[in-house]
């Protein structure tokens, strides 16, 4: 069933982590927290599995947002567990990169950015002034360009 690897994940954070972690094994929404970020994580096998992330700059307040789920395939049909499968593994190395230190945050010109490596590239999120936009690059020098970052905190 899609979301067990998940949950365990979630589960052991509070040992792993300085992160401020809500939830119980009953809840299928967990928030977690810390210094300039905050992410729900919904995890409920039969409809739905997503992350929803921001993070915020400390000195402007700017902030970016970037989400991964299963959007609206009925994950509970067997022809959706691969991609259902796939989902939850994003989500794991999304959190595991932020957890050790990968995620990187930063200001290139007036927008603030995040970059981080997912699936074997490096993701690049641009918070534009209605939407967010994401890319993806080989490297990270190339997902760093033009800006100065720090890891998110």
């Amino acid at each position: 069933m899609a979301g067990q690897k998940l949950l365990a994940f979630l589960r052991e954070l509070p040992e792993t982590t300085s992160w401020t972690v809500v939830a119980d094994d009953a809840s299928v929404r967990w928030q977690l927290s810390g210094l300039t970020w905050q992410a729900t994580v919904l995890v409920d096998p039969q409809r739905w599995l997503g992350v929803e992330f921001a993070a915020r700059d400390p000195a402007s307040g700017k902030r970016v947002t970037y989400d991964i789920d299963t959007d609206l395939y009925n994950i509970s049909q067997d022809k959706y567990f691969e991609f259902a499968g796939e989902i939850e593994s994003d989500i794991i190395e999304f959190l595991g990169n932020l957890r050790n230190g990968s995620m990187l945050s930063g200001n290139d010109g007036t927008k603030f950015v995040l970059v981080f490596p997912l699936d074997g590239s490096w993701v690049r999120v641009v918070q534009g002034r209605f939407m967010t936009s994401a890319s993806t690059h080989a490297d990270l020098a190339a997902a760093r360009a033009g800006g100065d970052y720090v890891v998110v905190r």
